[in-house]
């Protein structure tokens, strides 16, 4: 009977190890070891910016970006990417309004996804430039294969006069 239960109890915790999906970005799983994460990342045509780095650039939704495989030091596994576009990507307050509106569409149309209900699009017209000015700030969270753990977040940020859309995918383990 020990015998028995231990197998089931066995095959219960092979069988949940087994279904729970990784993290993807581009079919990486990047909470991985940051290496094989860096490895797969320049596979898909992705170059190293400084030779000893985990700073990457290559083309994704048709712009040069640039990755940041963020990792844990103490345990060398990733713990998440950012993605940002290289400065010449860079644009207006309003060009990076719409750009943000247009990836909150494309993730609510994504099955993958789970749509966080606090997300708000920006209404036409809003001033994105003032109303950062002002300390207002632009996050939308979404959810893959529906694990509110596996958190992909996008938001507006503005560099030197210029705003970008970035996209973190990490794991929240809260």
């Amino acid at each position: 009977m020990k015998k028995l239960l231990s197998l089931v109890v066995l095959l219960f915790v092979a069988t949940n190890i087994y279904a729970q999906k990784p993290l993807t970005f581009l079919g990486i799983n990047i909470i991985d070891d940051v290496d094989t994460v860096k490895e797969q990342f320049e596979a898909k045509g992705f170059k190293p910016i400084f030779k000893t780095g985990y700073l990457l650039r290559g083309e994704y939704r048709g712009l040069t970006m640039k990755i940041l495989i963020n990792y844990r030091r103490s345990t060398m596994i990733s713990s998440g990417i950012v993605i940002i576009p290289v400065d010449e990507q860079m644009y207006s307050a309003a060009e990076a309004a719409k750009r943000y509106n247009d990836m909150i569409d494309e993730f609510n149309a994504n099955p993958n996804y789970t749509v966080d209900s606090k997300n708000k699009k920006i209404p036409a017209g809003e001033d994105v430039a003032q109303s950062m000015l002002n300390d207002k700030t632009y996050y939308a969270y979404f959810y893959q294969d529906g694990d509110r753990s596996k958190c992909v977040e996008i938001s507006i940020h503005e560099y030197d006069g210029k705003y970008y859309v970035g996209e973190n995918y990490y794991l929240d383990r809260h």
